[in-house]
């Protein structure tokens, strides 16, 4: 397995880790660090609401331990997979503690759509985008809406009309 191929593997892991945590009255966002040296990270989990932190977005809160395990300069260089689109605070926190490139399995557009909307930009990419070098790319895994799609059932929301009927 190519090492693309097991960061897509681990995206799917991250989203199947989002539903389970949305089953358990969380929200359907999960962050996993993964070093240039192979260290997978915890996934991380959206912990806004249970610790008032406003910062605690999943993505930080995967960096955070990392950093706190094995120390900041494990972040130079690593990839961040996250199951949505990381917002504004979130690139920035990744852009500078040295984080390579991000990958995301649902785009922010499309997380407006499911009742998750935290855009905050333009069509062009922010500057702590730009400051990632390798980048940020959206990569469509399987399920990767089951967790959005669960976090509505499970409060007696409508889906959104986009076709999902996977559950």
């Amino acid at each position: 397995m190519s090492g693309d191929d097991t960061l897509t593997g681990l995206l799917a892991d991250a989203v199947a880790c989002s539903r389970r945590h949305v089953e358990q009255g969380g929200l359907p966002f999960v962050g996993v660090v993964v070093s240039p040296d192979g260290l997978v990270s915890p996934p991380g989990v959206n912990q806004v609401r249970e610790t008032g932190d406003p910062t605690a977005h999943a993505e930080t809160v995967a960096m955070r331990a990392v950093a706190a395990r094995h120390g900041p300069s494990t972040l130079i260089g690593a990839t961040l997979l996250a199951t949505g689109e990381p917002c504004s605070l979130c690139y920035r926190f990744a852009a500078d503690h040295g984080i390579g490139r991000v990958i995301y399995a649902v785009d922010q557009d499309t997380a407006a759509t499911w009742g998750f909307d935290y855009r905050t930009r333009d069509e062009q990419p922010t500057p702590a985008q730009r400051a990632l070098v390798g980048g940020a790319e959206h990569r469509a895994v399987a399920d990767r809406l089951g967790p959005f799609a669960t976090y509505l059932q499970l409060r007696g929301l409508p889906l959104p009309d986009t076709g999902y009927s996977a559950l």
